[in-house]
């Protein structure tokens, strides 16, 4: 679909790299062609297995071709919706030491299954492949979900269930003997609540329930060894870019003009960091002056050290499940030469908010909280410690249980998720829930405009979460 040259890399990161002299004792030896193939995109996993069988590491030494056979599924099946995969290896006969006689019958297998955990990318990922010449190196970016394989014990969970339905069936059979030709009693069954239906979706029968109806997708496997089936050459020549006239730029950033550096730090693992630079409406103080100088943020500290440096605070704030941190403790872990004043709140304000004088990692970046949902209920706990200094756990539960008999979204969120949220930032008193770090009125006095620059935040974060806010105050 589209390339990318190596004048265009050159040309987009000149803004921001420095130059290269001509006597550098490491020059450039080949320069390589760089295409950029999407057409697999959608389709393509990236198969990891941390936990590798040690015959295949013993085959994979001592022959080549046993090395490809066991790395080689004999079987393999898909569910698409719920992103799993189940991979079935033959298990050579070497790898039972002899002993295969006194195994059970549940133990004797002639093959192992490999199951897959799904990881979501939290970055950029691609394969390449590089031609023979060593001139084109063809990129397929992935956008599927990562698919980390590990063993299967199923069959010994199947040799239990086997066992207890054999127990259940003869139970059955005895139970009917003995109530045989009475009359079987009416049952009422009460109506499901809306919070025990929530907690139904939510359990792990539900879950298994879920994937269960879902049927495998037999597929064939392509193996290494011997010739290339006609399907796995036409896949192969998907690799290619079809249209290599067509020339790509880097992203350009929206913070300056021009640089090409938007690309490269939004290759971050902390997406919200990064976006932080690219956005100014989210980097709430960039620009602002201190008290303490009339100068401008953007024009004394560097970018990317700031970056770096809200990168070591996200740790920081992690901690704890992301509870609130007054300015003071933040600022003794690291040196005042180093790292200003006004290095520091800059760097807090890309990746934390101010909630009463404290700062608490945002929402965007709580690693504890999975779903958008949850973490926008945080941000309506961090909203309400704001405005009115305690929450009322029953009211929050009200509002969500509201919110979620229109939108089905909410129906995650449950009264033990919410005091599970509420436990990280907050503590009750007096039937209230209040924060666990006292008011810091000394930040405001000390720097009023990046205060000011929050208590805007806030303004707008009102507005985005208004329904929520009002259904919590009704």
């Amino acid at each position: 679909m589209s390339s990318l040259r190596p004048e265009s890399v050159i040309s987009s990161s000149a803004a921001f790299s420095p130059i290269i002299p001509d006597d550098d004792e490491d020059p450039i030896i080949r320069s390589i062609d760089v295409f950029i193939s999407p057409e697999l995109s959608r389709t393509l996993h990236l198969l990891q297995f941390p936990i590798q069988p040690v015959i295949t590491s013993a085959s994979s030494s001592s022959n080549k071709n046993n090395s490809s056979k066991a790395t080689t599924p004999i079987e393999a099946k898909l569910r698409p919706k719920h992103n799993m995969l189940e991979l079935e290896y033959p298990i050579p006969n070497s790898a039972l030491g002899g002993h295969s006689h006194q195994q059970a019958d549940n133990i004797h297998l002639t093959q192992r299954t490999f199951t897959s955990n799904a990881i979501a990318p939290v970055t950029h990922m691609a394969l390449a492949k590089l031609d023979k010449a060593g001139e084109r190196l063809d990129i397929i970016p992935l956008q599927k979900d990562v698919l980390q394989m590990r063993p299967s014990f199923k069959h010994l969970h199947n040799h239990e269930e086997e066992d207890d339905t054999q127990t259940n069936v003869e139970k059955a059979g005895d139970s009917n003997t003995t109530i045989s030709g009475k009359q079987k009693p009416i049952l009422f069954q009460k109506k499901e609540s809306d919070r025990s239906a929530s907690a139904r979706r939510n359990s792990y029968a539900h879950k298994k329930a879920s994937e269960e109806s879902e049927e495998w997708i037999e597929l064939d496997v392509h193996g290494s060894e011997g010739k290339w089936s006609s399907v796995r050459k036409d896949e192969l020549r998907k690799i290619v870019c079809a249209n290599r006239e067509q020339t790509i730029q880097l992203a350009k950033s929206k913070f300056t003009d021009g640089d090409g550096g938007h690309y490269v730090r939004s290759l971050n693992y902390m997406e919200s960091i990064s976006s932080a630079f690219a956005d100014p409406a989210d980097m709430m103080v960039m620009g602002e002056p201190t008290s303490e100088s009339t100068t401008t943020a953007g024009e004394d500290v560097d970018e990317t050290a700031v970056a770096e440096l809200a990168s070591k605070l996200v740790v920081l704030l992690q901690e704890g499940l992301g509870k609130m941190i007054p300015f003071s403790v933040l600022r003794s872990n690291f040196h005042t030469e180093k790292v200003s004043d006004e290095m520091l709140i800059m760097a807090l304000s890309s990746c934390a908010v101010l909630v009463r004088g404290n700062f608490a990692l945002k929402s965007s970046l709580a690693q504890f909280l999975k779903k958008d949902v949850m973490k926008e209920m945080r941000d309506l706990m961090m909203l309400l410690l704001n405005m009115h200094g305690s929450i009322q756990r029953e009211r929050l539960v009200r509002a969500f249980e509201t919110k979620a008999s229109t939108d089905d979204d909410y129906a995650v969120i449950n009264a033990d998720i919410i005091t599970f949220v509420l436990e990280t930032m907050a503590k009750l008193l007096n039937g209230c829930w209040v924060s666990k770090v006292p008011d810091d009125v000394v930040f405001a006095a000390k720097f009023p405009k990046f205060a000011a620059c929050h208590g805007v935040y806030w303004m707008r974060k009102k507005k985005m979460l208004k329904e929520l806010v009002e259904l919590y105050e009704l």
